[in-house]
């Protein structure tokens, strides 16, 4: 009894036991090997665009974070979604990441979004919308990741195996 008391309900957040909206339907999911995420996704072979719906659980009062990076290696170079609570809500802000140091919220990316969201439920935030992969993207990864929300805005991930393995 004290063990069951003693997980936490994220555990269980994977693509079997993951409830979405009845609305929001994707012909895959995966769990993703690291930080406990989950990507749903569909991707359109005649526009090469993923529609995506990505879950994880931030760090206390954090961000989660997806992107893709179209030239193929880890976090710089990546165009993400990034989502937390600002001023009470839960909302996503575009960010292109092209140093470790600080990153800043841009109005667009180089690739194409549309039908961005989050949601909040019990402490589990999910990132939708679409993105579009340019033509000439050949190597593309994606990247994922938590991480505290400093004075407003998303700060360094811990840089813990995890966090540093938290791409494909």
């Amino acid at each position: 009894f004290i063990f069951i008391t003693l997980i936490s309900p994220h555990s269980a957040l994977n693509c079997t036991s993951q409830k979405l909206p009845s609305n929001r339907i994707y012909k895959n999911c995966t769990d993703l090997p690291h930080l406990g995420a989950t990507i749903h996704f569909t991707y359109n072979t005649t526009n090469r665009s993923l529609t995506v719906a990505y879950t994880a659980v931030p760090t206390h009062n954090g961000y989660v974070a997806w992107g893709i990076n179209p030239t193929g290696g880890g976090m710089i170079g990546t165009q993400a979604l990034i989502a937390y609570k600002l001023n009470g809500k839960i909302g996503v802000e575009l960010y292109n990441l092209t140093s470790y140091g600080g990153i800043t919220a841009v109005k667009s990316l180089s690739i194409e979004t549309w039908d961005l969201s989050a949601e909040e439920s019990n402490g589990v935030i999910t990132i939708f919308g679409a993105v579009k992969f340019p033509e000439t993207a050949d190597n593309v990864s994606q990247v994922w990741q938590v991480g505290p929300v400093t004075n407003g805005k998303p700060a360094m991930h811990a840089l813990q195996p995890e966090n540093k393995e938290a791409q494909g």
